[in-house]
């Protein structure tokens, strides 16, 4: 029962709140978050995660080994994240604040922009590699509302960036149904 729940709100997922890349012209006006989390499908594919679902109040766990093309599905809704896109050009604010021990971006979407991607905040180290990226993504329609923050941490070690844990937390409305709350959550275990 619990993977026809888990099956259903992974489908679900995907269905919906997936902007097309394949008519958008990729640009690099803004950090390449496709690429950061393109790159961790490679860098991690012999690393176990801990990971665990759940959807109201059912929850599963279970321990993660992919190959780099199943991690790409895996983390494709941070890959949506990505903002460098022609028509995006200009429709973020983008504030940097430093600090001593490092610094951060945060990508706000302007009021007017038509965009699911709302904000989105990247952290560094004091050596400029990326320790954190944190971002809010909404859609709504006749048929569908759907909301999702996203959360993940990396290590930094000989100036790369390695995943070491995700946490994707939203809702999804579906007309004439019930709301369903979801989260995820995942931890590298070496």
């Amino acid at each position: 029962m619990r993977n026809i729940v888990i099956g259903s709100l992974i489908l679900g997922l995907a269905l919906s709140g997936c902007e097309s890349s394949s008519s958008a012209k990729k640009i690099s006006a803004y950090f390449d978050v496709a690429e950061l989390f393109l790159s961790q499908a490679k860098l991690i594919e012999n690393v176990s995660f801990e990971k665990s679902a759940s959807i109201d109040s059912l929850i599963e766990t279970k321990t993660l080994k992919f190959d780099s093309l199943e991690w790409t599905k895996e983390l494709s809704m941070f890959i949506n994240m990505d903002i460098n896109k022609a028509v995006l050009v200009g429709a973020f604010s983008e504030e940097k604040t430093n600090s001593s021990d490092g610094s951060s971006v945060l990508y706000k979407k302007k009021p007017e922009v038509e965009s699911g991607v709302q904000w989105m905040k990247l952290d560094y180290d004091s050596q400029g590699n990326v320790v954190a990226f944190s971002g809010r993504f909404e859609e709504e329609n006749a048929l569908y509302q759907n909301s999702r923050e996203l959360f993940a941490t990396f290590a930094a070690q000989n100036g790369v960036s390695t995943l070491e844990s995700y946490r994707i937390k939203g809702f999804q409305k579906i007309l004439m149904k019930d709301t369903v709350n979801y989260q995820i959550e995942a931890k590298a275990l070496n």
